[in-house]
């Protein structure tokens, strides 16, 4: 416990490292490189939206969670909830089993907005 709590304390200090780590989990899960680099991009992305978000006042989880239905609704017609159900997800990530057009559609979709 004490190693992976040094580990976290270190990816703080230096988020490339949380960064490599997440690219080895996906590559150990069996992800191909170029869907790992898409969806590296899909989180930095998201990330960039959310801080406007922030930016201009949006505090509140069910606010994200509200701004990332009408998104989804616009980009897929179906919210992520909806979305995670044609796909037989439960509490899975949704975006780790999109396909490549998906990420792609999806990236597009929150930098449109930002």
């Amino acid at each position: 416990m004490a190693k992976v709590g040094a580990e976290r304390l270190a990816e703080i200090e230096n988020l490339e490292l949380a960064t490599q780590r997440t690219r080895e989990l996906y590559k150990l899960k069996g992800y191909p490189d170029d869907w790992i680099e898409k969806r590296m991009r899909s989180i930095a992305i998201r990330e960039e939206l959310t801080d406007e978000w922030e930016n201009r006042g949006v505090k509140e989880k069910i606010e994200y969670a509200i701004l990332t239905a009408e998104i989804s609704k616009a980009t897929f017609g179906l919210t992520p909830k909806e979305y995670k159900e044609v796909k037989g997800l439960k509490s899975q990530n949704l975006r780790d089993y999109m396909t490549d057009l998906e990420l792609i559609f999806s990236m597009l979709g929150e930098a449109s907005t930002k």
